[in-house]
């Protein structure tokens, strides 16, 4: 084992397979799934055909590698039509419902559980909602499936990134079955047809979990470009195009995952980082053009810097259109919940429909701690400690017994410690994308009227939260803004506090008439990165595979259209200051070509190598047609 971790990035790229047959450490063996006999390939375990207005066809692809298990919560599942959030505000369900019920059908290929389609029923762990880590669905365009494209061109393979699946490709703005797209968006079709219409065959996967772990979908990409050859046996290569956080999917495989080193041996997720980077498939030569979309290669801390987008997914319902991140907490003060709530009549919050709901809206609960995660600290081996079980520690604030429900609670970034005594993460991916970027780009402070027009936290996080604890002139919050954005990073050294009359439990000082609140309580940015198995930064220390043909590195310069996308207005010096980002993630990680090619000869760069930005944000890069063209041509000058 040690020695495969050691292999030079040239001896690896000639492994035909990861080592197989090494038997996993005892501590480490039940976070993976059963495989006794891991080798480096699929099967593919059958094929569904979605209505004539979708895909041309959907494969379930199993992976035979080595993989670690994969947990869900209600809001990382897959969504059958009948689970698809429906109100007259947000009628999602009538524009992604039949959507999502195809990557349902799709998964079922395997479980074949009648529950995929039974109205009102649970599907059981695991099953067509809750895929197992090995399975992947291979989408192949309209065209593609009747092989009415050209199938001399090289193909190309699409990977959506968190919160995403295939049909981002398809129809980005959804579908309801007659060509409506939601919202009565102009773009109703997407890449897949724009491709096919020039004549390329197009694929795309969708992974089980969308925040899932990136290793575990390296190996998926790489079965799937293996796949896609086998479908064009004259077809030398693949293209392929990462959105997101998928690039990091593309990114661990296309650097030889085998051959990262540097993990610590006694750190108990950087042992099974080892473990994973170990067993997916070394890079083959198959790829022709890598487009790295947006992607955060550095990392991303934008769960970090934001109060108010972490109340959010507290607050929403698990199948509505927001709120189905991770939150970096594992704890915070109910009176943070999105406004007075379902106790106060006249000023009820319709969106506080989850853990958020019955919690904060008088002051005698003001300050009722909503645990997330029930995980304290990491032990000396890196273990976590948890201060009991998730469902006791709400229930002794408050919350009903009989309500309570693990999976609505437990959002946290850092996982929890199920009641079997098993650590269980539904955002495992997130955690290892985690990295600080405050040394580049630092949070700055917004104390100013003026930030109100550019920064969400304080146009509609701080001013909301002084509201409600100065009413009835019972208290005050920290004047420190910056203090309290720094407390996700660091939880003790940068706490956050509040300040009010009334004596609640949990307290931590009394003095001249305040008790004083901790706001937020999480483990920090440290302990995500170890717990991600400091993922980003292996990957900062690799370039790609320099067989690699054609890298294109192509990314957002603006916040895009929506005033919604405004996430990464905390690195920016001033208000009026030029932004740092695509409005999601910072240039660091998206305009990363100099650190997926910082091996590679200045020869090799400047025939291979290409980066440019366009004037959108993050949320429009992989579903406009003047970002298509671009990649397109791309494709074309390869030919």
């Amino acid at each position: 084992m040690k020695t495969s971790l050691k292999l030079s990035l040239s001896a690896a790229a000639l492994l035909a397979a990861p080592l197989a047959g090494a038997a996993l450490p005892t501590d480490l063996a039940p976070y993976f799934d059963a495989n006794s006999a891991p080798s480096n390939g699929y099967n593919v375990v059958g094929a569904y055909t979605p209505p004539s207005w979708s895909w041309g066809q959907i494969e379930l692809l199993e992976g035979k590698q080595l993989f670690r298990s994969e947990y869900y919560n209600r809001r990382t599942e897959k969504l059958r039509d009948q689970d698809t959030y429906q109100s007259s505000e947000y009628p999602v369900r009538t524009y992604y419902g039949s959507l999502n019920q195809q990557l349902v059908n799709g998964f079922n290929l395997y479980y074949k559980n009648s529950c995929a389609t039974t109205a009102g029923s649970t599907c059981p762990v695991p099953g067509p909602t809750r895929p197992e880590a090995r399975f992947v669905l291979l989408h192949k365009g309209r065209k593609t499936a009747a092989r009415t494209c050209n199938v001399n061109l090289t193909p190309t393979l699409l990977v959506h990134g968190a919160m995403q699946d295939g049909n981002v490709w398809l129809f980005p703005n959804g579908n309801d079955g007659t060509g409506s797209a939601y919202g009565g968006a102009s773009q109703v079709t997407g890449f897949v047809q724009d491709l096919e219409a020039k004549g390329r065959c197009v694929y795309a996967v969708t992974f089980g979990n969308f925040h899932g772990d990136n290793f575990s979908q390296a190996t998926h990409v790489a079965n799937a470009v293996s796949r896609i050859k086998a479908l064009h046996p004259g077809v030398p290569r693949v293209d392929v195009v990462a959105w997101s956080k998928g690039v990091l999917a593309a990114d661990a495989w296309l650097t030889n995952a085998p051959s990262w080193t540097g993990f610590s041996t006694t750190r108990f997720f950087e042992r099974m980082a080892a473990e994973q980077a170990r067993a997916v498939p070394a890079y083959n030569d198959t790829v022709r053009v890598y487009v790295a979309l947006s992607g955060p290669h550095r990392g991303i801390d934008l769960n970090f810097r934001h109060p108010i987008h972490t109340l959010t997914i507290a607050s929403t319902s698990s199948n509505a259109p927001v709120g189905r991140g991770p939150m970096p907490w594992t704890y915070f003060s109910a009176f943070q919940c999105v406004n007075w709530g379902p106790d106060v009549p006249w000023y009820n919050n319709p969106y506080a429909e989850s853990v958020c709901e019955g919690s904060g809206g008088t002051w005698p609960d003001y300050f009722r701690r909503i645990y997330v995660s029930n995980i304290t600290s990491l032990d000396s081996t890196g273990k976590p400690v948890t201060g009991g079980t998730l469902k006791t520690m709400n229930v002794n604030q408050g919350v009903s017994s009989s309500s309570f429900n693990f999976d609505e609670y437990n959002m946290s970034m850092f996982g929890s410690v199920n009641d079997s005594g098993r650590y269980v993460n539904a955002y495992v991916g997130q955690l290892q994308a985690a990295d600080d970027l405050r040394g580049t780009y630092a949070i700055p402070d917004r104390d100013t009227y003026e930030w109100s027009d550019v920064d969400q936290d304080e146009a509609r996080y701080f001013p909301w939260v002084d509201q409600k604890l100065v009413y009835l002139a019972g208290g005050y919050l920290d004047s420190d803004h910056t203090q309290c954005k720094a407390t996700a990073f660091d939880p003790v050294g940068s706490p956050c506090f509040a300040y009010h009359v009334q004596y609640a439990p949990g307290y931590e000082t009394y003095a001249f008439g305040y008790y004083k609140y901790r706001i937020i309580q999480g483990l920090g940015i440290a302990a995500a990165k170890e717990m991600g198995g400091k993922f980003i930064t292996r990957l900062s220390q690799r370039s790609l595979d320099s067989r690699l043909p054609s890298l294109y590195v192509l990314y957002g310069t603006t916040y895009g259209a929506s005033t919604d996308a405004r996430y990464e207005t905390d690195g920016m010096a001033c208000s009026t200051c030029s932004v740092n980002g695509d409005g999601v993630l910072f240039n660091a990680s998206i305009a990363a070509m100099d650190q997926l090619t910082q091996h590679w000869t200045s020869t090799k760069k400047t025939a291979s190598a290409k980066q440019e930005g366009m004037p959108y944000g993050h949320l429009e890069m992989g579903v406009t047609p003047a970002v298509w063209s671009k990649m397109s041509d791309h494709f074309a000058s390869r030919d």
